[in-house]
């Protein structure tokens, strides 16, 4: 007769495989691979334009600022999808408390910080085209304070989480049988840590300023530009600003957003609901919102392409950089053949003038500037 003793060690639950463990890796790591370096290239771009422009980086315009801000938050909150992808494969948390509390702050960060960025960007763009008169708001110095206040406001929100954001031991409910001992199997939980009434509490206020406040707001300012616009079609069928294309830019940007965060902010607020009235989650939606956590990592991954590689800044800061290039391949090369800098650069620049050179990415047309003709003798 077969026996077997009770072992005191826990084994971790057995890890997905098969079907359930592709479905769950393959989108994880198309956003992984696709934000990572979308978001790594975008910031990689900028450090070679301010590096290329040094002073003349301000020319670049305060969306400029918003722009580099958002890449970084999306960049940080790509980097924590390993994180996620692990614990649902494993069905267990491997990271320990430290990488818990790092994987809340990583995460929440694309709720909170990401979100302010994008409403701030609307506000700024807002403003730009329904109160032009108002400068101000659109100067550097205002942008970089807006962007630290978002920071700071967002770190106060999502530290309750964090700070108390540990890892719970829970039985998993079966057992491994291995040299007749039994073996209870015991899986790790990277968990809030909040009591019902306070989790309660920071739900509540997550939903209404990450969500329902930026997500109206959003909503506002889109909507009062694209009326702006078409109001003032006829005036500007002689300006330069491409009105089909704004507009269906700032649209695409808001669906985009909203597809994005409203799968997910749902069953959050339904979740509330539940604790305040005692409800039973339905087995439907607990399947849903383990769907929908895969929406805010999309967002994450593919913000730069709306915001980054569409805008009018980047392709600004290309033609500079190219004129600046340009610039200096000609006074060194006509330096080497005996002209002063403004004789050889004169002659280029009228030339490149005359094959009315453009930018390749944003159809701008290339301008050189030079000095005084003086011949050496």
């Amino acid at each position: 007769m077969n026996t077997s003793h009770e072992s005191n060690t826990g084994y971790p639950p057995p890890p997905q495989v098969g079907a359930p463990f592709a479905k769950t890796a393959i989108p994880y790591s198309i956003l992984f691979v696709v934000g990572t370096l979308g978001n790594t290239a975008v910031l990689s771009y900028v450090f070679f334009i301010t590096r290329s422009l040094k002073s003349s980086v301000t020319a670049l315009g305060n969306t400029f600022i918003y722009i580099v801000a958002l890449c970084a938050v999306d960049l940080l909150v790509t980097i924590s999808i390993p994180f996620s992808l692990s614990n649902t494969i494993l069905n267990n948390w491997v990271f320990g408390e430290l990488g818990c509390k790092v994987h809340w702050a990583l995460e929440l960060s694309n709720k909170m910080c990401s979100t302010f960025i994008l409403t701030a960007l609307a506000f700024d763009r807002y403003m730009a085209i329904c109160h032009p008169e108002n400068k101000r708001v659109h100067e550097m110095r205002h942008t970089l304070c807006i962007t630290t206040i978002l920071a700071g406001l967002s770190f106060c929100l999502i530290s309750p989480v964090v700070f108390s954001a540990k890892v719970k031991t829970l039985p998993y409910g079966g057992v491994y049988i291995k040299n007749n001992q039994t073996h209870h199997i015991v899986r790790y939980m990277c968990n809030d840590g909040m009591s019902r009434e306070w989790k309660l509490l920071v739900s509540a206020f997550l939903i209404l300023l990450a969500f329902l406040v930026p997500c109206s707001l959003l909503t506002y300012f889109y909507a009062k530009i694209v009326l702006r616009l078409r109001k003032q079609r006829r005036s500007m069928l002689q300006s330069r600003i491409p009105l089909r294309r704004v507009t269906i830019y700032t649209m695409a940007a808001t669906f985009f957003y909203l597809v994005c965060q409203v799968p997910f902010w749902v069953p959050q607020i339904y979740s509330v609901f539940c604790i305040m009235f005692s409800f039973r989650p339905n087995s439907m939606l607990l399947t849903f919102t383990y769907y929908s956590h895969l929406l805010p990592f999309m967002s994450a991954a593919f913000n730069w392409i709306f915001y980054a590689r569409l805008n009018s800044q980047f392709k600004k800061g290309l033609v500079l950089v190219t004129e600046r290039m340009i610039r200096k391949r000609t006074r060194s090369l006509y330096q080497k053949e005996g002209f002063s800098e403004g004789n050889g650069i004169e002659l280029t620049t009228s030339k490149l003038e005359e094959m009315g050179l453009v930018c390749p990415k944003c159809d701008a047309q290339l301008t050189v500037r030079s000095n005084s003709i003086i011949k050496k003798s």
